[in-house]
């Protein structure tokens, strides 16, 4: 009877590794329309967050293959293409960022990982300065508390990145963050259709009330472990039941949307919870 309950166990973990081995190696896409009265003209978008230096293939070439079909005219990133400590993941997201470039402009805001490997004094510095200047000579856009006015197809759009102090992602706790920060940080919201990249989702509300129209945030990979009709269990930061963790949230009238990541690191674990590639279309609208 023992070994019988024994090797179920076995057959039952073994199954686990399987699956999350599988899991892993697998993304969806998933899409969202937004409209907007600001908004004259259709416009399409792709968002990556938390790739991690994770490949889907050679090159990414399954991921790059998928971007191509959605056709975008902006690929936007929310943060974590690299894990700080380690900078293989730099050259690997140095290969993914060259493929990006050569299907649209590319736009990308600080996540935790690069704010924590942009620091003086960090073993990583130095690896981190080269890696961001290799990006910023394929044309990579970086968005470090700034904003770039676009114009397409005659519709302004402001897109502004948010990079947050590492205190906001301290472990087990969420540190408020001030009604007056990111007017500080990036000055009032624009009268233009304004979109945010900002990577902590846990300060959806504080993006909407500075007037953010759409915010695309990414951080906590979807909670790790989703629970059906429940949603994240847990976030990486390692707060329970998370209220923004995934998905499209409207709040106030303004829209965040929440990427469940592409990659992971750390804790390898997707339960419930398959990588995302987010893709948006803008409408003009009431």
């Amino acid at each position: 009877m023992i070994l019988r309950i024994m090797g179920g166990f076995i057959c039952l973990a073994l199954a686990y590794i399987v699956w999350q081995y599988i899991e892993l190696k697998r993304f969806g896409v998933t899409e969202y329309t937004i409209d907007s009265p600001l908004l004259k003209k259709e416009h399409g978008l792709v968002v990556l967050a938390d790739l991690h230096g994770f490949s889907y293939g050679a090159n990414n070439g399954r991921l790059m293959e998928r971007i191509r079909s959605l056709e975008p005219e902006l690929i936007l990133i929310a943060g974590d293409m690299i894990v700080s400590k380690y900078p293989d993941t730099y050259k690997e997201a140095v290969r993914t960022l060259a493929s990006l470039t050569e299907i649209a402009p590319v736009y990308y805001a600080m996540g935790n990982h690069e704010s924590r490997a942009n620091r003086e004094g960090m073993r990583v510095y130095p690896a981190f300065v080269a890696y961001q200047k290799e990006a910023k000579a394929l044309g990579v856009h970086f968005l470090q508390n700034e904003r770039a006015l676009l114009r397409l197809q005659g519709d302004a759009i402001c897109l502004s990145g948010l990079e947050i102090g590492l205190e906001y992602y301290e472990k087990g706790t969420i540190v408020p963050l001030d009604g007056s920060y990111l007017t500080k940080q990036l000055g009032a919201s624009s009268e233009a259709f304004q979109i945010l990249l900002a990577h902590n989702p846990a300060y959806s509300e504080e993006y909407a009330a500075w007037g953010a129209d759409l915010t695309f945030c990414g951080h906590y990979h979807g909670g790790l472990i989703r629970l059906p009709k429940i949603g994240s269990l847990l976030s990486p930061q390692l707060t329970w039941f998370p209220k923004y963790n995934s998905g499209s949230h409207r709040i106030n009238g303004k829209r965040v949307i929440i990427s469940r990541g592409l990659g992971t690191h750390t804790f390898h674990i997707r339960i419930f919870n398959r990588a995302e590639l987010v893709c948006v279309h803008l409408k003009p609208g009431r």
